[in-house]
């Protein structure tokens, strides 16, 4: 089992019940030490927790119970889509695993790699972040119909469960797991969730105006992906966060979409 990062910045998550839904709050001791978004991860993975927790509970209070459960890795077979920071710690999460598990983890990778490269598919997995909206969605579907699993599945179950990707705390169904397996989009039914942290952190990662970028995990050891050298305070990494994820949520709102069901606050 993978550990958390040692060097990670504690952060106090607080949701709270507002007139308009679930409001975010975040509180940290230290206020002036300048880190990089990494040491952060940890606090956006308890954000994301906080906010998937509050969503189960509405979702219990209307009768609908969260079909996803370990055993059930229907949705491990997707493409995974990564922040770039999540990307950049990734081989030091899997160099820190016991021996055994890292062995298996990286063989894994290099037998996905070489399916992809036999498939064709390799190149366009590599283009990921230049594809438009409707080369993602192709490229999606044809990775899906691949049935490549996640290389840190073992028996039907994530093997780094609490260290996982954001994405994966993010993704939660109510329907039955046997849609999950066929991903139809008709038949899945999705948790709505609070904020969108994923969406959030890559914004603010892109250094705006830059188009937020995603990387496929499965290409995340072998890209050579450059450190990042921006430093920042932990309130300000915080407020730039909580500031995107409201904004994706007044996107939504704009677009005709079904509003995620909570404002966040500072």
């Amino acid at each position: 089992m993978a550990a958390d990062d040692p060097l990670a910045i504690r952060v106090d998550v607080r949701v709270s019940q507002g007139a308009d839904g679930p409001k975010l709050g975040l509180a940290c001791s230290d206020r002036t030490t300048v880190v990089p978004l990494s040491q952060l991860l940890s606090a956006l993975r308890s954000l994301t927790n906080a906010v998937v927790d509050a969503a189960v509970e509405r979702e219990r209070s209307t009768g609908r119970e969260v079909s996803c459960k370990a055993g059930c890795g229907a949705c491990c077979r997707q493409l995974v889509p990564l922040s770039v920071t999540e990307a950049r710690q990734l081989p030091q999460l899997i160099a820190g695993l016991d021996e055994a598990h890292r062995a298996r983890v990286v063989k894994r990778f290099d037998e996905a790699l070489a399916k992809l490269r036999t498939s064709g598919m390799l190149d366009s997995l590599e283009r990921f972040a230049t594809l438009s909206q409707h080369e993602r969605a192709q490229l999606l579907s044809a990775y899906f119909k691949l049935g490549i699993p996640c290389p840190f599945l073992e028996e039907e179950s994530c093997s780094i469960h609490a260290v996982r990707p954001v994405i994966c705390r993010q993704f939660l169904v109510t329907s039955p797991p046997a849609h999950c397996a066929d991903a139809s989009a008709e038949a899945v039914v999705p948790v709505p969730i609070a904020a969108n942290v994923l969406g959030a952190l890559q914004r603010v990662e892109a250094h705006e105006p830059n188009p937020p970028r995603s990387v496929p995990l499965i290409l995340a050891l072998s890209l050579n992906l450059s450190p990042d050298d921006a430093r920042k305070t932990v309130p300000v990494w915080m407020s730039l966060l909580l500031q995107q994820i409201q904004r994706i949520r007044e996107e939504r709102v704009g677009s005709g979409n079904s509003p995620e069901p909570s404002g966040c606050t500072d």
